[in-house]
């Protein structure tokens, strides 16, 4: 990214975060450390990757929310409304796609500074948080970034063997080791299960109304044959 691009990015991140956090005020120098944590962190990426879990996680709430609407509809008659409740199994694959697409397209900044603004900053202090972006803003944390879902698929085959050696150098690994061995790599790797239960819950409660949308339209298409007989 070009600095003026990176800085239109910082700025709107900091914007976003002075406006919407419902948290006390973070200090000036909290918000911009913050700002370019989310930059050097890339936490924008982390959405659209979240996004198929969230759609696979929201499938009982789907399906719960389908059959109540299917519940406040008026029907012929009690066997009408039970074979518009039979068919809503059959939909929800089709229901899980449609929500995936419904929430790849939630502004994803938002989301990244909602992530940092209210969730990393309970965690981290301003020094840390520069410190994570200093390491993901060099090019060994940036190569880590790029490389995080490749090492991950290879570590899990069987006979992985030494997967980080195999894309970094000595050099590299050293500051790799640095950084992770550090108070606050300790601490993130401390924190990370909390941080990614916290994403979640709150992703989950973002992705409300596009279930809610995505379930009126299954029950619609679950009474559709009734409709379709003059029920």
């Amino acid at each position: 990214m070009t600095p003026l691009p990176r800085l239109a990015l910082i700025c709107t991140l900091a914007f976003a975060a002075a406006h919407a956090s419902a948290a006390p005020p973070l200090p000036d120098d909290k918000k911009q450390a913050l700002a370019e944590f989310i930059v050097a962190y890339r936490l924008a990426d982390a959405w659209p990757q979240m996004a198929p879990k969230i759609a696979r996680d929201s499938l009982p709430r789907l399906e719960d929310a389908t059959h109540a609407d299917l519940d406040a509809d008026r029907f012929a008659d009690a066997a009408h409304s039970e074979a518009a409740h039979a068919r809503v199994p059959a939909l929800l694959a089709e229901g899980r796609r449609e929500l995936e697409d419904a929430l790849q397209r939630f502004d994803a900044d938002e989301l990244a500074a909602y992530t940092a603004y209210e969730i990393y900053a309970k965690y981290f202090e301003t020094e840390e948080i520069r410190q994570i972006s200093a390491f993901y803003g060099s090019p060994v944390g940036q190569k880590l970034s790029d490389l995080g879902p490749t090492i991950v698929a290879e570590s899990h085959r069987p006979q992985a063997g030494d997967v980080m050696a195999r894309h970094f150098d000595a050099k590299e690994l050293a500051e790799i080791d640095a950084f992770w061995n550090s108070p606050t790599g300790i601490k993130m790797h401390d924190t990370a299960e909390q941080i990614r239960e916290d994403m979640h819950a709150h992703f989950i409660e973002r992705s409300e109304a596009a279930v809610q949308a995505v379930a009126r339209d299954l029950a619609t298409r679950a009474e559709a044959p009734a409709a379709a007989s003059g029920m």
